[in-house]
């Protein structure tokens, strides 16, 4: 697994007012019995004679949930940030956001800082918004250490960063403002992280632009779209962050004032939420030279604004189709020239950013019904389809599922079949056959979203291969045969041949389905 080089942090001498013997510290954290800093860690009583409290004791920032009687003056507005940093409604609207996206997940009941919930943290949100606010605009606030988390997602093991619940709190804010201002730089050909916007749009745009071409040359002989795919090596890990990274000029240049400088304080928040200090794996406090903080929102906006400029470039080329999801990058032309000069610009520039191309995921096709290879350019390989996000688009502009997510499908259809089957041992055929139809209608019903399976919404919505619906509907019908009768392949369809599967036990045909007229929405974006 690609480890992110890290430089290790020279710390500050804590303050040593108030702290009690036995106890390390980190900059900007509770004291703590060790090294470790814990989300629910505690914070240190008061005096003998205080009452115990039951606020939110705010790490690093000296405060409680008390509102103080008089707020520091605000410095005077300069950038958005500093007005978004000082202004409580912008911690209001990010605590009601972080309440509202885990109602109803486990990770509710797990965010805690200092035994506070984050129910707690929503019904105290007036106070604490002005706590937050009120430190920030005296340049006051510290953050935390993060921590790293190994996930496995789809098979790969990613590291993922938490932080505590305040931390989070400023990093949303942060992270809105940097998102607004990104937003009118970014490509309508980028398709990743944006509101309204997929990665079926993409393909979607894309298969309009294949068919638009085949409709603009009558002769057969002169089709042919030249396609590269090319995929960003570990992009999530090697965005540099250091001092020198091209990143920092890029986004203090676009969040300064109008001769491009951002205040000294400003800077610091970014750099904090861009770069945080984390608690490595086998040491102490570090911040990573490469890589952003993955699992946070800050991610998704600097994966689609660090190759902004690449995007134009692309995007530009008279007669070209462009697309990137996050570090996913297609370009197309009937010119092999022109691609091979567009394969060259995307290596240049993603050299000048600090970063590379992944060798074994590129792929120079030329697209033809045939799959025929070309003379102009011979080391491109002659192909029927593209593959890209997940879908195959075929020469003549339709689009089927790939490979990957066919097989995947039917795995998990013939899994979901073979455990209904098996709760009803015993009954007859008919009442086995009746349930395991209804099993897998539901299972590929884009609306039943408890029940439906991954693949659901791509072949209701986004193929459009009639011949790649039928030959599934006969897979699936095979399924369901198969673990009706107890029989394998072919010889199944002689006991349940696919019209009574259909007719007699009700299992959905996606062809019908795709061929029902649906109601027209307009693109979004």
């Amino acid at each position: 697994m690609f480890k992110a080089p890290v430089e290790t942090a020279v710390l500050p001498s804590p303050k040593k007012e108030g702290l009690g013997k036995g106890t390390t510290y980190h900059s900007g954290c509770n004291p703590s019995p060790g090294r470790d800093q814990r989300l629910n860690d505690t914070p240190n009583p008061g005096p003998a004679s205080d009452p115990p409290r039951s606020e939110l004791s705010l790490i690093g920032l000296g405060w409680t949930t008390g509102i103080p009687k008089a707020l520091p003056l605000l410095p005077q507005l300069t950038t958005g940030l500093r007005r978004a940093l000082t202004d409580p409604r912008s911690f209001r609207r990010q605590i009601e956001r972080m309440f509202d996206r885990t109602i109803l997940s486990p990770a509710r009941y797990a965010l805690r800082q200092d035994g506070v919930s984050l129910d707690a943290l929503f019904d105290g949100q007036r106070s604490i918004s002005r706590i937050l606010a009120g430190t920030l605009a005296g340049d006051r606030y510290e953050f935390a250490p993060g921590r790293i988390r190994t996930i496995r997602v789809n098979g790969k093991s990613r590291d993922v960063f938490s932080f505590r619940l305040t931390d989070l709190i400023v990093q949303g804010v942060v992270t809105e403002v940097i998102a607004e201002a990104t937003r009118p730089l970014l490509s309508p050909r980028l398709y990743s992280y944006r509101p309204k916007v997929s990665g079926f749009h993409a393909v979607f745009d894309f298969a309009q632009f294949v068919r638009r071409h085949r409709k603009s040359l009558t002769d057969p002989r002169r089709r042919g779209l030249y396609v590269i795919r090319r995929d960003v090596d570990s992009y999530t890990d090697s965005i540099p962050v250091d001092p020198a990274s091209p990143i920092w000029n890029m986004l203090f240049r676009l969040l300064g004032r109008t001769d491009g400088r951002l205040p000294s304080a400003d800077r610091r928040i970014v750099e904090d939420v861009i770069r945080p200090l984390v608690e490595w794996k086998d040491g102490g406090p570090v911040r990573l030279i490469r890589g952003v903080p993955t699992g946070q929102p800050i991610s998704c906006v600097l994966f689609n604004f660090y190759l902004h400029e690449l995007d134009r470039l692309l995007e530009a080329v008279p007669g070209g189709f462009y697309a990137r999801y996050s570090d996913d990058i297609l370009f197309a032309h009937p010119d092999a020239l022109t691609v091979r000069q567009a394969w060259r610009t995307i290596e240049s520039e993603l050299a000048r950013l600090g970063l590379r191309l992944k060798p074994e995921k590129s792929l120079d096709l030329f697209l033809t019904p045939a799959g025929r290879s070309s003379d102009a350019w011979p080391e491109a390989r002659g192909s029927s389809a593209v593959p890209f996000l997940g879908t195959d688009i075929e020469a003549d502009g339709t689009i089927a599922l790939d490979r990957v997510k066919t097989r995947s499908l039917l795995r998990d259809l013939a899994d979901r079949a073979g455990r209904a089957a098996r709760a009803l041992h015993g009954q007859p055929p008919e009442v086995i056959g009746r349930t395991v139809c209804a099993v897998l209608n539901r299972a590929l019903c884009s609306e039943a979203a408890l029940f439906r399976q991954r693949s659901a919404d791509i072949l209701r919505h986004i193929v459009t291969d009639r011949s790649h619906l039928r030959h599934l509907d006969l897979l699936i019908a095979r399924i369901v045969a198969r673990v009706v009768t107890g029989e394998a392949g072919t010889r199944a369809f002689r006991t349940a041949p696919p019209a009574r599967i259909r007719r007699e036990w009700g299992l959905d045909s996606l062809v019908q389905d795709r061929n029902k007229p649906i109601r027209k929405t307009r693109r979004p974006g």
